[in-house]
């Protein structure tokens, strides 16, 4: 079963990687005009030193920016799950009053507040009109522990955590909550047993692979924040790295930030195929 899934999951990524390929083809040579194919070598290019290379620096680039990337991406992908699940299970204990609602609102409010999201224009104003870096390129920490890059990974991760938390909040309640309106719960309620243990011992229980089936549904969604919110504040990851790919037409910075979001969403698939198979056959 893991072999198969595993297959299946390579499959996905070249295909990926194939409609990536197409869509860069199409959008700068057929729409744009542009004179360099994709699959042509001498196309890649070192802008920053106008210099024709192949593949030479592109490790570098990737480690760099996969690192900066990889952190917020563990922080919100992270901080979702754990809260949205366990939040989600408290909102199906309180489904009569509204539960799933009241919980996921707090999260939802914050992703959408104009503030934050006034913040982001700013800091994208001031880079453009000011030439002014965004918080991250600001300072360098030369010595002891690097805190600093780690509040620089939170405060990216925030806004895409948040609304990815309140998503994740209703689907959980949704599952528990269509669970325990089977008639075998009220049957057991009648019996005599008491709300706790029917709601662990049996909707949760039972409910498991559902539950597992929602761990990357909200990835994509995050990874599509973390491109908007990177960019925004000049952070040096895989999103912002993407978008400047796109803006001057660097085909392997394009090439490079979707591969590595489409190998992201098809780890965690297959993860989470697996996983669910385990579980099935339990």
């Amino acid at each position: 079963m893991i072999l198969h899934r595993l297959l299946i999951a390579v499959i996905r990524l070249g295909i990926a990687a194939a409609f990536l390929i197409l869509l860069v083809e199409v959008g700068y040579v057929l729409l744009g005009g542009a004179d360099r194919h994709v699959w042509d070598l001498s196309s890649y290019r070192d802008h920053s030193a106008g210099a024709e290379i192949v593949v030479t620096g592109w490790g570098d680039k990737w480690k760099s920016a996969s690192t900066h990337t990889l952190l917020v991406l563990a922080l919100a992908y992270g901080g979702a799950l754990l809260v949205g699940y366990i939040w989600g299970v408290l909102a199906a204990r309180w489904r009569r009053m509204g539960g799933k609602y009241l919980l996921s609102a707090i999260f939802s409010a914050f992703a959408a507040v104009p503030p934050f999201w006034f913040a982001i224009a700013v800091a994208i104003f001031s880079y453009f009109s000011w030439q002014r870096p965004g918080f991250a390129d600001d300072w360098v920490v030369d010595q002891g522990p690097d805190v600093l890059s780690w509040w620089n990974a939170a405060v990216v991760a925030l806004p895409a955590m948040a609304a990815a938390t309140g998503w994740q909040i209703r689907a959980v309640a949704e599952v528990l909550e269509k669970e325990a309106g089977l008639p075998y719960v009220r049957g057991l309620f009648y019996s005599g047993y008491s709300d706790e243990n029917i709601f662990y011992g049996n909707v949760f229980r039972r409910s498991l692979p559902d539950l597992v089936a929602l761990i990357d549904s909200t990835l994509p969604f995050l990874l599509g924040c973390i491109i908007y919110v990177e960019w925004a504040f000049r952070y040096a990851g895989i999103g912002r790295l993407f978008v400047e790919g796109v803006r001057q037409g660097i085909y392997e910075d394009i090439l490079m930030g979707g591969v590595w979001m489409a190998i992201v969403v098809c780890i965690a698939r297959f993860c989470r195929e697996v996983i669910a198979g385990l579980l099935k056959k339990s």
